[in-house]
This record gives C-alpha cells, sequence and structure tokens, in this order.
C-alpha cells in the first residue's frame, strides 16, 4: 500500500516542534504541535486557507514550500506561539 504523498514545513519554537503538513492526494491540510494536531482543513477550506497566504498564483490547490511556510508563520502568530 502506497502512503499519500505529503509537504511539510517545520519550524522549533517554544520547546516545541510545530509543522504545517499538506497531504497533495486528499488536500487535507494540518498545523500540528509535537505531531499532535491542533487545527486540520479539507477541501475547499484547506485551498482557501493556502490561498489567503499565496494570493491568487495558484489558487492555494498545489502549495509550494514557501507557501506552507507563510501558512504555518501566520498560525503560528493566529495562536501566539513563537
Amino acid at each position: 500500500m502506497l502512503r499519500p504523498r505529503s509537504l511539510r514545513v517545520t519550524a522549533q519554537t517554544e520547546g516545541a516542534q510545530m509543522a504545517a503538513d499538506y497531504c497533495e492526494e486528499t488536500g487535507r491540510l494540518r498545523i500540528l504541535r509535537d505531531e499532535v494536531p491542533l487545527r486540520e482543513w479539507f477541501p475547499p477550506n484547506s485551498w482557501m486557507a493556502i490561498a489567503s497566504v499565496a494570493g491568487a498564483r495558484n489558487w492555494g490547490t498545489r502549495p509550494d514550500l514557501n507557501e506552507l511556510r507563510a501558512l504555518l508563520a501566520s498560525q503560528m502568530m493566529l495562536m501566539n506561539i513563537g
């Protein structure tokens, strides 16, 4: 069985590891702290979350690592982490 392909970026903060994880097959987007999901979105909400930091360039359906980094930074700021 093949595992779904995902993109992941991480950031170290306050003694915890934060991550943004995007599954390319399902469109699921998660924000994790030490591998524990804090937030989780599925399409179309995941695409809108990505598009909110990516702009209209690709409408958020195929994020790259820079867009995931921007999303993670934005979510950390909203949650007052880091």
